[in-house]
């Protein structure tokens, strides 16, 4: 049986843009789930990333790790926004968020704002997921998931 994902990509590239979160996070289970409940006219597909194998998300350049540290959006013809980008151009599609999203790209230190807050939530995720009562995070902190990792460019 294909991947609802695998699905998408039978579509010629989609009919809708497809959004993958961390369904191990609670702070990212909520947000999609927020997307689920604002994208009224049904044009994002929101899955858990832990939903594909890693060779299914290859072919747009995402590994797991990728969508471990920030969430991943494919837009219909295939381009990848990531992390705050990502929530952007989800958000430009719907009035009056539109708005929002334009006054964030026109005046460049509240983009710079955006970056550094989704950093923030994005680095910490664990503690506020506990802090908010919100389902058990099975994120490693930031910290422990580096070390484990390693220099990235060797």
């Amino acid at each position: 049986m294909a991947s609802p994902l695998e699905n998408w990509m039978s579509l010629g590239n989609g009919q809708q843009h497809t959004m993958l979160f961390d369904g191990d996070c609670g702070i990212c289970t909520y947000f999609a789930d927020l997307v689920k409940r604002i994208d009224r006219q049904s044009l994002f597909q929101v899955f858990p990333y832990q939903s594909f194998s890693e060779e299914t998300l290859r072919p747009w350049g995402i590994s797991h790790a990728d969508c471990r540290q920030r969430l991943q959006v494919i837009s219909r013809r295939g381009r990848v926004y990531r992390g705050a980008f990502a929530v952007n151009y989800f958000y430009y599609h719907y009035f009056p968020w539109s708005l929002l999203v334009i006054l964030t790209y026109a005046f460049p230190v509240l983009l710079l704002l955006e970056l550094v807050g989704y950093g923030l939530v994005a680095r910490n995720r664990t503690l506020l997921s506990r802090w908010f009562g919100m389902k058990a995070c099975g994120v490693q902190p930031s910290s422990a998931v580096r070390r484990e990792d390693g220099p990235r460019n060797r």
